[in-house]
């Protein structure tokens, strides 16, 4: 009898005991996750863009070319025509001046910025040769 009873009390607080608690490291993990990620990809917000960014398909600007910190070169896409002008970042945002109206662009990326309106549009950026 009183070994029986300490079998299923070792028992019981064995399976009690050993217990898998998933929600035990809950938590841990997904700040270590969010860290690494920060480390690997600025926010759109924190991206200062530089380079030439090239229209995917056809449009009215072949390409915007950024240089310093307000300057931009716009390539017309009917003549190929080069005008410089400047733009206003503001969080996420860049709103580029022209002669008509502001073009509107949305950083997706450090490589990648979306047009809207008469930009509309994905422009990626060309690589260095």
């Amino acid at each position: 009898m009183k070994k029986s009873f300490l079998l299923y009390s070792l028992l019981l607080l064995f399976t009690c005991g050993c217990s898998n608690n998933p929600n035990k490291n809950e938590g841990k993990n997904d700040g270590l996750i969010e860290e690494v990620e920060a480390i690997l990809e600025k926010s759109p917000k924190d991206i200062q863009p530089e380079g030439t960014f090239v229209f995917q398909g056809k449009g009215l600007y072949k390409s915007l070319t950024f240089k310093g910190k307000k300057t931009v070169v716009i390539r017309d896409a009917v003549f190929g025509m080069d005008f410089p002008s400047e733009y206003v970042k503001d969080e996420e945002f860049l709103r580029v001046k022209t002669d008509k109206s502001d073009l509107l662009f949305e950083i997706i990326s450090e490589d990648s910025i979306k047009g809207e309106g008469f930009a509309e549009g994905l422009y990626i950026k060309k690589e260095m040769q």
